[in-house]
């Protein structure tokens, strides 16, 4: 994989946008805290964002197949950037909620097409650890970015991390642009002939089966989202990846920061260090979990590893010294990073290479979801009944979703009956 060129790319605007996304995890928070609103106001800011993404994700799934992921992936970041630096502006809450949601459909584009590049270029028996090196690229931008916010917020405000997102975002995109392949080539599926493969070009469909014809609609594309639905294990992934979601940025982009600076008394340099901490014990993980789900199978390492997970959050809420902290967001990460590869990869196993981001936009569709509802209900139940209410209700969902996946069947092909 490190030997491809469009997989390199793809890492490195990866890296970009993360080291931007980073800075603004600790910030963002508390600079809708400082507008004067409730946890469950704070938690909305975080979900707007994502629900944006959550209406987005069918539509520029489908764009993406239709314009090709470079463009997507570019002038995805780039819409990014320019919310982002409206954000820096807001006077107001609802400011800041308006200009929140306005990213939210370019990053649908960005992150749809980034991933559905790198699912449709690797073949399965390295789909685990492509994911995982994605997903690794994003953790090494964020594990330095949260301590970077933390430290600008305080000599220069809480404005200008996001600023400086802006900036990564635009760069990005230019990257993107200027440097993803403009068409594709899908992996083989198992028994493909060398040679057999289909090209993927601007539009996303096999070469052999274009003609000019109208793009998808919302019709369209809403029954290949039906049919993509018909699997069982399909559905599944899109459980898994909801609950994932939930727990490993809902709830640890919302909830926790406050939490670590209203209970366990940490400044934002801190808070901003035990998120870091939690991305990089994720990062520590992900590639070997990678290599787990295309060794022992995409099944054997999600069980367990959803259940491990619902433990880890629900113990959070006791961690209410500095070094408990620590040690709880450390091992938050870890079990993020084994319960994270799995989803998209069994998507990529089941998706036609013609339809990969409309597939991808699905389950992201699902992911989102998860980032919606996982603040609100979290920040709820912490308003009405503490912390211990909001972390447990992440902790339910993630037990549910292992025992839901006792009923997935395998999908890598050398390990598939």
């Amino acid at each position: 994989m490190l030997r491809q060129p469009a997989y390199l790319v793809a890492l490195v605007v990866a890296v970009v946008v993360a080291l931007g996304f980073g800075l603004v995890v600790p910030i963002l928070p508390v600079f809708a805290r400082s507008f004067g609103v409730s946890l469950t106001a704070v938690s909305l800011v975080i979900s707007v964002f994502a629900g944006v993404r959550l209406v987005s994700n069918l539509y520029t799934g489908g764009l993406t197949d239709r314009i090709g992921t470079r463009n997507a992936v570019g002038w995805g970041a780039l819409i990014v950037a320019v919310s982002s630096a409206l954000t820096a502006s807001a006077t107001s809450y609802g400011e800041l909620l308006a200009y929140r949601g306005a990213g939210g459909f370019g990053s649908a584009l960005f992150f749809n097409a980034l991933l559905a590049h790198v699912v449709r270029i690797v073949p399965a028996e390295q789909r685990g650890r492509a994911v995982g090196g994605l997903q690794g690229a994003f953790l090494f931008g964020i594990s330095f970015g949260p301590s970077v916010g933390g430290f600008l917020a305080e000599p220069l405000g809480l404005r200008w991390p996001f600023v400086v997102y802006g900036a990564f975002c635009a760069l990005a995109g230019l990257v993107a642009l200027a440097f993803l392949p403009r068409h594709e080539r899908p992996a083989p599926k198992p028994g493909t002939a060398p040679g057999e493969e289909e090209l993927v070009g601007a539009t996303g469909e096999p070469s052999a089966t274009r003609g000019g014809g109208k793009p998808e609609g919302a019709r369209a594309l809403l029954r290949t989202a039906r049919e993509l639905c018909g699997d069982r294990t399909f559905v599944i992934a899109l459980v898994l990846m909801a609950a994932s979601r939930w727990a490993a940025t809902g709830v640890r982009f919302s909830l926790v920061p406050v939490f670590g600076a209203e209970v366990v008394g940490a400044s934002p340099f801190l808070v901003g260090n035990a998120i870091a901490l939690a991305a990089l014990a994720q990062l520590a993980v992900v590639w070997p979990a990678g290599r787990l789900a295309d060794t022992v199978g995409r099944r054997l390492l999600t069980v367990p590893a959803f259940i491990v997970f619902g433990v880890v959050a629900a113990g959070l809420a006791f961690a209410t010294t500095v070094p408990l902290f620590l040690v709880a967001m450390g091992a938050y990460g870890l079990a993020t990073g084994f319960t994270s590869v799995t989803p998209p990869a069994v998507v990529g196993d089941i998706a036609p290479p013609a339809r990969t981001g409309a597939a991808i936009g699905v389950l992201n569709t699902a992911g989102d979801l998860g980032s919606v509802v996982g603040p609100l209900v979290s920040g709820l139940l912490a308003d009405l009944a503490g912390y211990p209410a909001g972390f447990g209700a992440s902790a339910a969902v993630l037990v549910l979703a292992g025992m839901a996946a006792v009923r997935m069947r395998e999908t890598l092909p050398s390990r598939a009956p």
